[in-house]
């Protein structure tokens, strides 16, 4: 956070306009008053201003530590095993191969192989 320059306006400014925009989807006359009043204070006062920031960046530190834990608990249990279970049951064997079942790893491949098919690889 080294490179952040403050700009506490800005802050108090965007602030306003987001409670303004919730007040307009949700009717919440007191998302009204809480714009008024933080743009009132943004106007007013460049000290509390300078607060309001410092409390904004602490909240958006705080938060920065919890949700991309609950996201990727969320993507991870209602996407990644859903997904994982269903191709065990569906698919089956051992697609990695994990299981020894002969006395080598390796698989025989019994084709013929051409030289046009060196050429371009890709």
């Amino acid at each position: 956070m080294e490179n952040f320059k403050s700009q506490p306006f800005r802050t108090v400014l965007t602030i306003t306009v987001g409670f303004l925009i919730l007040y307009w989807f949700f009717q919440a006359e007191w998302m009204l008053y809480v714009a008024i009043g933080l743009g009132l204070i943004g106007v007013c006062s460049t000290f509390l201003s300078k607060q309001i920031e410092f409390l904004w960046m602490k909240l958006a530190w705080v938060l920065s530590l919890i949700v991309p834990n609950i996201l990727l608990s969320v993507v991870f249990f209602i996407i990644l095993c859903p997904i994982a279970f269903l191709s065990r049951i569906f698919k089956g064997g051992d697609p990695l191969r994990l299981k020894r079942e002969g006395e080598s790893m390796f698989k025989d491949v019994d084709k013929r192989f051409e030289k046009a098919r060196f050429e371009n690889p890709w």
